[in-house]
């Protein structure tokens, strides 16, 4: 029987609504799942927008969707890890044979991502699966779980600059004095890096255009952040170590802002680039500052995308601690919850004041 699936087509900015066959019995390692919930993603809308959806081979669109929370419908031969009954989380990117890097460091052409890159998503009732790609979800948090893989995508960020600043100066460092972080950007990867912070402890500041008593900004206080507007935000403080931050997780994708944000750095500091723009435009930028501000400083800056397994569990881990906490605000971060048919106005606009828009897939 033909099911129903959001899709993205070659030559066009418009989603839309397709057919595609039922998926078969799973066969040997393979789990049968249904989706049960689906996150509309940044990323779904620049890839509308590209007008250019990187389709598997041979197919003539990109089935979209690759956040979800999904249920397990059937297993086939040697899988012990899932029964029936089971709520899972699938990850985003797998493997070609052969590779044996770390997935979420696989150069280009060495992988695909369900949704995204040559492999249709979730966006559809049923879809087959390995066990080795799907996170099981405790029943407690199953309100929560379609949040797991952006928030997934931040710990990420957390979790690498924690790496990187353990190699250089000791792990006691950032578990004496933990950290000071500020997040730049108020879309779904800007409330997951919150979420990061606030789970390890960290003190964090969220940087927004948003006036303080926006839904937004209070939402942000109330689970355990700072706000600071733009337009207050001080750029450049005159004693950095003192007024400045050790971590900025970017989430705007903003050249300006991640240029800004720099000069807020102090010595060691680390910046993680979690957000871009899927097509760069050129730009003409000063960057003499950000340079003798990284070798006097030691500043580190790196580019994160995608997560691993560490990342994945320990998203799911916070998602846990942090409803016993922030139950309710954490029930906030999702500001609209629609059905498949409603769900196309959404692939191609963000609400005003929208965080996380979730598709109740029947």
């Amino acid at each position: 029987m033909p099911l129903p699936a959001i899709a993205a087509f070659p030559g066009s900015t418009l989603p839309a609504i397709v057919t595609v066959p039922e998926p078969r019995s799973p066969g040997i390692r393979e789990v049968l799942c249904r989706t049960m919930e689906l996150g509309v993603c940044g990323t779904d809308r620049e890839i509308l927008h590209s007008a250019n959806p990187w389709v598997p081979p041979g197919e003539k669109f990109l089935v979209l969707g690759h956040e979800c929370l999904g249920e397990v419908l059937a297993v086939g031969e040697g899988v012990t890890e899932y029964r029936p009954g089971d709520l899972v989380v699938p990850a985003v990117r797998r493997p070609k044979p052969g590779e044996t890097r770390r997935l979420d460091y696989l150069p280009l052409g060495k992988f695909t991502e369900r949704g995204i890159w040559s492999e249709h998503g979730f966006s559809v009732p049923l879809w087959l699966d390995r066990p080795e790609h799907l996170y099981r979800v405790p029943p407690a948090i199953a309100s929560l779980a379609v949040f797991a893989e952006p928030l997934a995508v931040a710990e990420k960020g957390a979790n690498e600059a924690l790496t990187l600043q353990n190699a250089r100066l000791g792990e006691q460092v950032w578990r004496d004095n933990p950290p000071r972080v500020i997040v730049t950007g108020m879309g779904p990867i800007g409330f997951a890096a919150v979420l990061a912070a606030v789970a390890r402890g960290w003190p964090v500041s969220m940087v927004g255009r948003d006036e303080p008593d926006s839904f937004r900004a209070k939402l942000a206080q109330e689970l355990g952040a700072d706000y600071i507007g733009t337009d207050k935000m001080n750029w450049e403080p005159a004693d950095a170590e003192r007024d400045g931050f050790d971590l900025c997780l970017e989430c705007t994708g903003s050249d300006d802002i991640m240029l800004a944000s720099a000069g807020t750095l102090r010595s060691c500091g680390i910046m993680v680039w979690l957000g871009s723009t899927r097509l760069p435009q050129p730009a003409s930028h000063n960057v003499a500052r950000l340079m003798r501000d990284g070798l006097i400083r030691n500043h580190l800056h790196i580019g994160t995308v995608n997560a691993a397994p560490r990342d994945f569990h320990d998203a799911l881990a916070h998602l846990a601690q942090l409803q016993r906490t922030h139950a309710t605000q954490l029930a906030r971060l999702f500001t609209a919850r629609v059905k498949l048919a409603e769900s196309l106005w959404h692939y191609e606009h963000r609400q005003p004041q929208g965080i996380k828009t979730v598709v109740m897939v029947e």
